[in-house]
């Protein structure tokens, strides 16, 4: 059901701006301006909302009562950590002992639904339990940021202003239909939202009712986080019953190959990989050989090693780091496996 709000705390766009400007008297000019600039911003975004259909006062109780500038989300935009983490250290965090166990936990409790919503989409279990894991630890860590106002933010200023503000229309479309409560429309700095840390616009194209209630909660309803999580997988190709990769070593010298950043190859028949001189740790490589796989190499070719299928890379269409999908599918295996598993 479409959400209706309530009375409006700020009846007037005057009110809101007003917001923005009442700290202008302690401003420098330079500041004054930059806050001037981001009220006239706010009322112009307002009118964009309303032009496209969308209820500028959703946007207005999303914010909250601080309508300044979200200096925290410009903050981490510009100064991002670039990532140094080596394979080891990134997967033993995502595969420490406590999140295979309270994931193993929580697969027990929510078996039922997770194994229905396997047997409608293809998409295993354990992945699904995974995913959720390394996402928001199980929903503990989904961020409280009011979105409304870092996306209102970095449509302002940032270096992608247009991406940002596709997020914020999004979002305001999410609270019109009635999914969450304009309050609630909480995540990280960045606008990725609820358990699963979906940005609005994979919301809107992915998100899923997981009981039948008529909305896509992924904040608080475990269901609809389940759900939303298969349905992404799914509709970017994920196979039914197939392994995502295998253990592999190399029985001779490889021929020269293009290895990504990412430590993958390009694509190659199982057949293929055979006559280069591939062979599976443990058993045969257990899809056919007309199927395609890559070499995935992480670490370089003096170590471990794994062909990579297909139901690899749809993870890596949810996440582009191929340590966060190997380690989705390594926590998955650990789930499954643990002793006492189902």
């Amino acid at each position: 059901m479409p959400y209706t709000p309530k009375k409006s705390t700020y009846p007037i766009v005057a009110c809101f701006v007003a917001g923005v400007l009442s700290t202008t008297l302690l401003a420098t000019p330079a500041e004054a301006g930059r806050k001037e600039d981001f009220a006239k911003f706010l009322v112009d975004i307002q009118a964009e909302m309303k032009a496209d259909g969308l209820n500028p006062e959703l946007f207005r109780i999303a914010v909250g009562e601080d309508f300044s500038i979200d200096e925290k989300a410009i903050d981490k935009l510009q100064n991002q950590p670039e990532s140094k983490m080596t394979f080891e250290k990134y997967t033993s965090s995502m595969l420490s002992e406590a999140r295979i166990a309270k994931g193993h936990e929580l697969y027990k409790k929510h078996y039922a639904k997770l194994k229905q919503i396997e047997v409608e989409t293809g998409v295993t279990a354990e992945v699904i339990v995974a995913l959720w894991g390394i996402e928001s630890y199980f929903g503990k860590w989904a961020g409280q940021h009011r979105i409304a106002r870092s996306l209102a933010t970095l449509s302002f200023d940032s270096h992608r202003k247009d991406f940002f503000k596709r997020e914020l229309f999004a979002a305001i479309r999410i609270l019109q239909e009635g999914h969450i409560e304009p309050e609630n429309l909480t995540g990280s700095w960045a606008g990725a939202m609820g358990q699963p840390q979906f940005m609005p616009t994979s919301f809107i194209a992915y998100a899923a009712d997981g009981d039948g209630d008529g909305k896509k909660n992924i904040w608080t309803n475990e269901a609809d986080v389940f759900a939303s999580a298969a349905s992404y997988l799914k509709k970017h190709g994920w196979q039914r019953n197939q392994i995502w990769g295998q253990r592999i070593i190399l029985s001779k010298i490889l021929p020269p190959l293009k290895i990504s950043e990412r430590g993958l190859s390009d694509r190659k028949t199982i057949a293929e990989w055979k006559k280069i001189g591939i062979i599976a740790v443990k058993g045969g490589l257990k899809v056919a050989d007309t199927e395609k796989a890559r070499l995935y190499i992480p670490n370089g070719p003096s170590k471990e090693a794994w062909l990579v299928y297909n139901n690899f890379d749809t993870v890596l269409d949810w996440n582009r780091s191929s340590f966060f999908a190997f380690s989705a599918h390594a926590l998955a295996d650990a789930i499954g496996q643990k002793e006492g598993a189902l």
